[in-house]
């Protein structure tokens, strides 16, 4: 495997980036033991940090597009198709890669919500009997 572009997800899991997936795993577990919100309410951004890393380390083809490209190729998906920061948009409400830890601003629409159609519900009255 080449050297990686980027390697803050890895310094994220404080592992290498020849890490492997029980690696990967071994290393997430502790800390999100760690930063999990019950444990520490302050870490919040913290356990999403780790929790992004890990997910995407630990998914072939997310790990490969890093790997090659850094950030850059995981906001652009690998060149086709919807990228990761379209995802959490439409996900999170807020594009990950507005988080202070990927450096970047939301780009998200309408405050980061997908509004659907409307729906429409037609209601029955009945009058009520009253029993004497």
């Amino acid at each position: 495997m080449a050297s990686p572009v980027d390697t803050k997800l890895y310094d994220l899991l404080g592992v290498s980036p020849s890490a492997t997936e029980n690696e990967l795993k071994k290393a997430y577990r502790k800390l999100a033991k760690e930063y999990h919100p019950d444990k520490n309410p302050n870490a919040g951004d913290k356990f999403k940090e780790i929790s992004f890393a890990y997910e995407v380390l630990t998914n072939p083809e997310k790990r490969d597009l890093y790997d090659r490209y850094g950030e850059q190729g995981l906001r652009e998906g690998g060149g086709g198709g919807p990228g990761m920061d379209d995802i959490f948009s439409h996900i999170f409400g807020g594009g990950l890669f507005g988080h202070p830890f990927m450096g970047g601003h939301s780009r998200s629409r309408n405050g980061g919500r997908r509004r659907g159609e409307d729906m429409v519900h037609p209601l029955k009255y009945e009058k009520a009997r009253t029993c004497l």
